[in-house]
């Protein structure tokens, strides 16, 4: 917590945890006045209190092919584990598309985006709204004809999420074995 006045905020660790730089990174969008000003109120050598993590997203199944998908800051658990996948001697157990859907464009963000994927050998869609349209079962489908193979990961927004839930399960998927959402919603 940074702000006594704002409380806890919930977010996303971006980065893979090396002992020998002993950071976290986290990743955060200005959706409101306190994630907006951030910039100015944090600085080096403040204190923090952190807590955590939550949750189970942790991309270890049986699955030798996964489809990630994260929408919008959804994207952050999905850097976090390339990063990982990238230093990890082993790599990735599983063949990994990564899909990532947005409605505005930061060059840099996906510059970034593209290199931490690169370097974990994923195979990175990058689907901006207003130019590809939206991202929906179909598309995913007909990018990895192997999908009923696969599990799926997702974060993003709640709606965007139980919608492909929905899509998958009407052809068959076991969604309840593996078909993975975070769950969060924006406060």
């Amino acid at each position: 917590m940074s702000d006594p006045a704002e409380g806890p905020h919930p977010y996303t660790i971006a980065s893979a945890w090396r002992e020998d730089e002993r950071r976290i990174t986290f990743i955060t969008k200005g959706l409101g006045d306190h994630t907006r000003r951030l910039p100015e109120k944090l600085h080096v050598g403040q204190e923090i209190r952190i807590e955590g993590p939550y949750g189970c997203f942790t991309f270890d199944d049986d699955s030798a092919r996964q489809i990630w998908i994260g929408g919008g800051i959804g994207i952050t658990p999905f850097i976090a584990r390339m990063k990982y996948l990238a230093q990890s001697p082993e790599g990735a157990r599983a063949e990994i598309d990564l899909f990532h859907c947005t409605a505005e464009v930061d060059e840099e963000a996906l510059g970034k985006l593209q290199a931490d994927a690169a370097a974990a050998h994923i195979r990175l869609h990058v689907l901006v709204d207003a130019r590809d349209g939206r991202l929906d079962g179909e598309r995913i489908r007909a990018a990895v004809p192997e999908w009923r193979e696969a599990s799926l990961w997702f974060c993003g927004p709640l709606g965007f999420g139980e919608t492909l839930r929905r899509d998958f399960a009407a052809l068959g998927f076991p969604v309840a074995k593996r078909f993975h959402q975070e769950l969060f919603a924006m406060r």
